[in-house]
């Protein structure tokens, strides 16, 4: 069985009993027309994928691989960004987002891994009891409302749509808990993922880490 809903009246699935990589970054962290250029960029190649006369297998293969590229060169773009907002970086701020997203762990879904960057967060969660939409909704909606009040500001906080993807196998799950983790690793703010204040590994699931 597999749940649907619509973003945007796009169709997106959440597989029953899915384990889901999230990426939810802040409203207006990278400008409108480089997300746009790199969404474009993704589409073309896909669309050449497509016309390669591949095999199923091959093509849902090389379409992974090619959401994986996107999504890293996204990132990139986010961890390197010195314009746009940076309010996670305000530890009030960032502590709200943590609260949260522990506040319903257990209860609506349980948290795997987690961290915490100046312009985007990270997480990895489970046995949702909605649908992602629902959740990351809610996630964002009140840790939002409660930032804007320690900032002083009005308006969006999080942008409104989130990058999220069903972890496959427990090699994907592995490569995305350590991808995670080490985030803060990679832009040089810590020097070991431990030592790093706003990560989080559920105690059940440290034997992945690397």
């Amino acid at each position: 069985m597999k749940k649907e809903f619509y973003r945007r009246n796009l169709p997106h699935w959440q597989p029953d009993n899915a384990v889901l990589f999230v990426t939810a970054r802040l409203h207006g962290s990278l400008p409108k027309e480089i997300v746009l250029s790199l969404k474009e960029e993704r589409e073309l190649y896909q669309k050449h994928l497509e016309e390669q006369g591949l095999s199923d297998e091959e093509l849902k293969k090389t379409l992974r691989q090619s959401r994986d590229l996107y999504f890293g060169k996204f990132d990139d773009l986010l961890d390197n960004n010195k314009t746009g907002p940076h309010w996670l970086k305000d530890n009030n701020v960032a502590q709200i987002w943590v609260d949260a997203l522990k506040y319903f762990d257990n209860e609506r879904y349980k948290v795997i891994c987690s961290t915490v960057m100046s312009n985007h967060v990270h997480f990895i969660f489970y046995q949702l009891k909605q649908s992602i939409r629902k959740v990351t909704h809610s996630l964002k909606s009140y840790s939002g409302n409660e930032a804007n009040k320690v900032l002083g500001r009005e308006g969006r906080f999080w942008q409104e749509e989130s990058f999220d993807r069903v972890i496959r196998n427990r090699e994907d799950l592995g490569e995305k808990i350590n991808y995670v983790l080490n985030n803060p690793v990679k832009i040089g703010i810590a020097p070991h993922w431990s030592e790093y204040k706003y990560n989080y590994i559920h105690p059940d699931f440290g034997k992945y880490v690397k």
